[in-house]
Order: C-alpha cells, then sequence, then structure tokens
C-alpha cells in the first residue's frame, strides 16, 4: 500500500504541476545577484527551517511524498509546489519559505543525483489502523506529528483546544500558531514552552482536506485523549558529597485556558552502583524496588498551567556503565488519555546530551 500511494503521488505531483506551475505561479525571482545557494537550499530542505524532509525524505530521495532530487525541476513548479500545491500537501506562504529560499532548494534539488529508489516514510504505516488514523496516514499529518498525532495534541492542551481550534490551526496554520505562541511564557515555564521560530507546517487547503474528514481525524485524536504540555529539564552539579540531579518540571499551558495534570508522579531510576544521599522536593516516596530497577519517586497532586516544581536527588557511587544516567518519566491519571500521557526524561550524559525535548510545538 505504501508504495502504490507514493508511486501515485509521484506521478500525480509532476504531472499536474508540470502542466499548471507556470501558469497560476510565475517562477519567483532567481537567487540575487549571486545566483542561488545551494548549500543554504540544503540547509532549509533539511534542517528544521521547514518539515521538507519528513515527506519528501533525506537527501530529496521522497518517501511518503514524490522524490526531488535530480528530476530536472525547473524554479516555477517548485514555487507552485510550495505556494499551491495539489494533492495532500499544505501551501506554505513567504512568512515560512522565502522566494530567495524556494530558489536556493530548486538549485538543491537539481545539484542532487536522482533517486534510485523511493526511501521510507519517515513514519511507518499503522497496524489496523481506525478509520480517523487512516485518514490522518493518507493525508500525511502523522509524517510530521507520528501515528498518534501526539505534537498537536500537546498543543492542545496548551489551550484545551476543541474542534473549532483544531480547524484554525490546520486551515490556517501560519496565522494560528503564532497566535498561540503570543499566549506561551517561556520565563513562567521555559522546559515546555517554544522560543519564537519559523511556523514550519503550511496551510491545507479545504478543497483538498474537507471539514467532514478532518473531524473524523479530529474525533479519533480525542478518542486518544488531550495531553497536558508537561516536560522537564535535567541539570547535574556535581559537588564532594555525590552528583545532584535537579529535575525541572514545567507546565507549559496557558492559565485560564489550558489543562491541569492530576494525580502526577515524577519517577527516578537510579542507576545500578548508585545510592540515593539526599532529596528535596514535595511528595518524596523514597525508593522502591521496581523489577530490576531502584526507582526514586515523588507524588504531586496537580500541576496547573504555568506551575513550575524542582525536584532533586543527590547521588553517591559510580554507575556501573559508564555511560548510564539518571533518567524517568512523568505521568498523570487525569486528564486520562490512551496514548502518549507520559514524558521520558534523561541526565545529560558526560560529554554528550540529555534532556527531554519540549512537550509542544507546531
Amino acid at each position: 500500500m505504501r508504495t502504490t500511494l507514493a508511486a501515485a503521488f509521484v506521478v500525480l505531483v509532476l504531472v499536474a504541476q508540470g502542466a499548471t506551475g507556470v501558469a497560476q505561479t510565475g517562477a519567483p525571482a532567481g537567487g540575487g545577484a549571486a545566483g542561488p545557494d545551494i548549500e543554504n537550499g540544503r540547509k532549509v530542505f533539511a534542517f528544521g527551517n521547514t518539515s521538507c524532509s519528513n515527506c519528501h525524505g533525506n537527501g530529496a530521495i521522497g518517501g511518503f511524498g514524490p522524490d526531488l532530487a535530480g528530476k530536472g525541476l525547473p524554479l516555477a513548479r517548485v514555487a507552485q509546489a510550495i505556494r499551491r500545491p495539489i494533492w495532500k500537501m499544505p501551501a506554505f506562504d513567504n512568512t515560512q519559505v522565502s522566494d530567495k529560499e524556494m530558489a536556493d532548494m530548486a538549485a538543491y534539488f537539481a545539484s542532487l543525483p536522482p533517486a534510485e529508489k523511493l526511501g521510507a516514510w519517515r513514519t511507518p504505516f499503522p497496524k489496523n489502523p481506525e478509520e480517523g488514523q487512516l485518514l490522518a496516514v493518507q493525508n500525511g499529518c502523522t509524517q510530521c506529528h507520528g501515528n498518534t498525532l501526539d505534537t498537536p495534541r500537546h498543543g492542545q492542551g496548551e489551550v484545551d483546544g476543541d474542534f473549532a481550534w483544531f480547524k484554525h490551526m490546520v486551515y490556517e496554520h501560519s496565522k494560528a500558531q503564532p497566535e498561540q505562541w503570543g499566549m506561551l511564557d517561556r520565563e513562567a515555564a521555559p522546559s515546555s514552552t517554544p522560543g519564537p521560530g519559523r511556523v514550519r507546517m503550511g496551510n491545507f487547503d479545504t478543497k483538498r482536506l474537507p471539514e467532514e474528514t478532518l473531524k473524523k481525524i479530529y474525533d479519533w485524536a480525542m478518542d486518544l485523549g488531550k495531553l497536558v504540555p508537561i516536560s522537564a529539564r535535567v541539570a547535574v552539579a556535581p559537588g564532594t558529597g555525590g552528583t545532584t540531579y535537579t529535575v525541572d518540571v514545567a507546565n507549559g499551558a496557558v492559565p485560564n485556558k489550558g489543562l491541569t495534570a492530576e494525580d502526577v508522579t515524577i519517577s527516578v531510576i537510579v542507576p545500578a552502583g548508585m545510592k540515593v544521599v539526599a532529596n528535596t522536593g514535595a511528595g518524596y516516596q523514597g525508593v522502591k524496588k521496581q523489577g530490576n530497577n531502584d526507582v526514586a519517586s515523588w507524588k504531586v497532586a496537580k500541576f496547573a498551567p504555568r506551575d513550575r516544581q524542582k525536584f532533586s536527588l543527590t547521588l553517591s557511587g559510580t554507575a556501573a556503565a559508564a555511560n548510564e544516567v539518571p533518567h524517568g518519566t512523568i505521568a498523570w491519571a487525569k486528564p486520562a488519555a490512551k496514548e502518549d500521557a507520559e514524558v521520558n526524561f534523561t541526565a545529560p550524559r558526560p560529554g554528550g546530551r540529555g534532556g527531554a525535548p519540549a512537550a509542544a510545538g507546531d
């Protein structure tokens, strides 16, 4: 099914855009006096300024979307696909992708060898999908947001959004996402709220993604449950009495709008060979054996929007494995969710990276 769907996509996009791209859009200005910048095109395509590679594959070899590498695509056709796309792709305005960036990406695609075969989907096809999930897959939603749409469900939790919120986010995303970012407060909840940035998702067309279809996707996602935008960061402070690991937990939701997490449990797995010698934070439950692990935990009645608390453990000893560091989860009982009602976090590894990504996003 994956191969058939993707192949159909390639034929439809290339034929239809080849016929209509110049007539409807015209070629935008090129790359400026110095010409297009291939390296910038690669960065725009691949490194988070957009979500292009989520569908079109690393190196533009395709996946859910068509391959773009080495196809000889003229700038007019690239511009048409970005500004006024057909099939499942949303439209990106010039606040998201500039004319110069389109020219740079067109030059980048032309610099690549043709793909020998389509790449794999970023998010694999789910097993036995329900109708709403299947529609989310078919419309490309899952390639950026995963098979449970956890990212938009976190964003929904920031404001306790309803279907009207969902429609605004899907059909007018380039406007709706900055509006919601403006309600958030990084100072109050720095571990869970995103900073200003480019809006990475385009605006879907109601003709190709009708409201009736969108409502089925929404109802399926709501059956999974809204998600509280809880997240955590871990700070490490070595000392003479041991190493202190502080978990900074925040609910990034908007006050008087967003969701409150109730009956919250913060759990930290203590690496083998290390012992707890001190702790801070309300609701400490001590260390208990869970399977083969020693687990320290705290119980908190609730985390309301913009609540922020810190919980720390001072550990002595040395982990049995050199790369093993404390890690854990934050879980809540209410509001109930069938999927994703748990946040994973890990301490930074020596010389490496750790922590948990922000729960909310576009």
